[in-house]
């Protein structure tokens, strides 16, 4: 009997053994394939599932709960617009996100972007052609090379300052410098209390219909409506927006401002691919 019950015994720590350097293994392996890293958007309890703002995207993605492993997360329904969170899980479609567990954001998940980097300025050399920014995973200076740099899609870098909060997209070098496919300044407004249940949200993620440069607005379909809005741009910070007059029908933006007051167009604050 003592010689099964060590065996019993000795078989549990194995297996808890296996479990732990699993659960290591999957915090180590958290990328854009499994993992979300976002903004909270809004909660709804009654249909069980959390809109947030993806990190990478900058989309809104709607997150099922229903198959959540409750014990492993947070308590999702104490949650409010501006919080921030990590999910594991798969794609249920191109919308929905099936989670099995939701945590505080992780630098394991997607605080360090899959195709890119955020983080502040600390250097600018138009000389070189590069800007060197403090990556906000690592708190290491990684350099951007913007040669290849689509500037359509992009702010003036010429323009930044140091300790402007930027994000990068593009691909790795081997040497670790980033090769910049485009560059615009990383969101810093919070979104409304409540999200979409309860105030207006200061954020449309959209597609571009069409630019009227001769009367300072643009017209996007609204994701999350499917009805067009015009942008107007009049009061637009231009340093931190890309040239919107170079917007083309079909181009998926992200626009930060206010409705009006009669809410016939939204005043655009900033503009960011």
């Amino acid at each position: 009997m003592r010689v099964e019950t060590r065996r019993y015994a000795l078989a549990s720590l194995i297996a808890a053994a296996l479990l732990s350097l699993a659960s290591i293994a999957a915090a180590v392996n958290y990328n854009e394939a499994n993992g979300l890293t976002g903004t909270v958007v809004s909660v709804n309890h009654d249909l069980n599932y959390l809109t947030i703002r993806d990190d990478v995207t900058g989309r809104n993605f709607k997150i099922d709960t229903r198959q959540m492993n409750t014990n492993r997360s947070i308590d999702v329904w104490n949650l409010r617009a501006g919080d921030r969170l990590t999910t594991t899980g798969t794609w249920e479609n191109s919308e929905t996100w099936r989670a099995d567990r939701i945590m505080p954001p992780t630098a394991n998940a997607m605080n360090r972007l899959a195709n890119g980097v955020t983080g502040n300025v600390t250097e600018v050399n138009r000389d070189l052609n590069y800007i060197t920014i403090l990556d906000q995973a690592t708190n290491q200076p990684i350099r951007i090379d913007v040669r290849g740099m689509d500037t359509r899609r992009s702010v003036n870098v010429w323009d930044l300052r140091n300790g402007d909060l930027v994000t990068a997209h593009g691909k790795w070098t081997r040497k670790g410098t980033l090769r910049a496919d485009f560059v615009n300044f990383t969101s810093t407004v919070p979104m409304t209390s409540g999200g979409y249940n309860a105030n207006l949200p200061n954020t449309i993620t959209g597609t571009v219909e069409s630019v009227n440069r001769d009367l300072n607005y643009f017209t996007v379909r609204d994701d999350a409506t499917g009805q067009p809005v015009k942008i107007d741009v009049r009061n637009m910070d231009t340093r931190r927006s890309p040239n919107v007059w170079r917007l083309r029908a079909g181009d998926r933006i992200t626009i930060e401002g206010n409705w009006t007051g009669d809410r016939d167009r939204f005043q655009a604050d900033m503009v960011r691919f």
